[in-house]
């Protein structure tokens, strides 16, 4: 009898990332495509703030030639031909994450991009605006503060473990002040959300979510745990969990709080829902700042 072979594993691939600036929104864009290729075995390398011809040189010197793929976001024309002329001698295949883009732009509007790579990190109105948003929401998370709950922009409300603070993290980077506020069946609801009603907005999940949601943060001091034989955990026990997510719901309808269920949703998703249900527009901020550079 035949011995099977073992099957091959898939081949690993290289993506290179060159930016001439942090490649926080290559690395964004990046890892959303790779979400459509779930069997495809990537290694990404980035190679940040690559503003000269040497630098340049020196990555794709260093770069293998199989399975190897480069993206660049970079503004200078110059260093742009450079690094593709680079990667097409070495046979290298490589893409130009902004190239079209900017064309694009140039050629609806009729107007010739400046190609400065010192227009990414001028500070502005808009960037100060986000400064100060990013502060008030720190300032502003798990409750704290309430005094001041009045200059919110935004306010969430709902359980512990419910995405709250990471929600309101990124609404406060796009410029919002943001509040967010756990309630518990036994504490309630804190009375200076009564006048802010517009404002607020319900996070909330299935128990069973909740439940491993919780039961993993716990997973580090379980040994502790066990030492101390301690079970049935109200924190993340089924039952009071049930008993929470029952109230906390039966509360937010009772206000007429927008309710959002937050599983299966990524931060950006629910920051966009947030934005939609409570009608609030986009902010008109510009965002020439070095915290979203190609």
């Amino acid at each position: 009898m035949r011995s099977k072979r073992p099957k091959r594993r898939p081949a690993l691939f290289t993506l290179h990332i060159v930016s001439d600036a942090t490649g926080l929104l290559a690395r964004h864009a990046v890892n959303n495509v790779l979400t459509q290729f779930p069997s495809l075995d990537v290694k990404q390398v980035y190679h940040t703030f690559i503003d000269s011809e040497e630098d340049i040189a020196h990555v794709v010197a260093a770069l293998r030639r199989k399975n190897t793929l480069v993206l660049y976001g970079l503004i200078d024309p110059k260093r742009k031909t450079m690094i593709h002329n680079a990667c097409r001698q070495r046979n290298i295949p490589s893409y130009d994450l902004i190239g079209s883009l900017v064309q694009f732009i140039a050629d609806h509007t009729g107007t010739a991009p400046v190609n400065k790579l010192s227009r990414l990190h001028e500070t502005n109105e808009g960037y100060f605006q986000r400064i100060a948003a990013m502060e008030f929401t720190a300032q502003h998370d798990d409750g704290m503060r309430l005094d001041s709950l009045d200059q919110a922009d935004i306010i969430i409300v709902g359980l512990s473990r419910v995405s709250k603070s990471p929600t309101a993290t990124f609404l406060g980077s796009m410029g919002y002040k943001v509040a967010n506020v756990s309630i518990t069946q036994e504490t309630g609801f804190p009375p200076e959300l009564k006048k802010m009603h517009r404002r607020v907005i319900a996070f909330t999940a299935a128990p069973k979510f909740l439940q491993e949601t919780r039961a993993r943060r716990f997973h580090r001091i379980q040994e502790k745990i066990n030492e101390y034989g301690i079970e049935d955990l109200p924190y993340y026990d089924m039952r009071p969990i049930v008993r929470e997510v029952v109230y906390a719901e039966r509360e937010f309808r009772k206000r007429s709080y927008p309710i959002v269920d937050i599983v299966g949703k990524t931060v950006e998703e629910l920051s966009a829902i947030v934005l939609k249900e409570l009608n609030i527009q986009q902010k008109n901020i510009t965002y020439q700042d070095c915290t979203e550079e190609s």
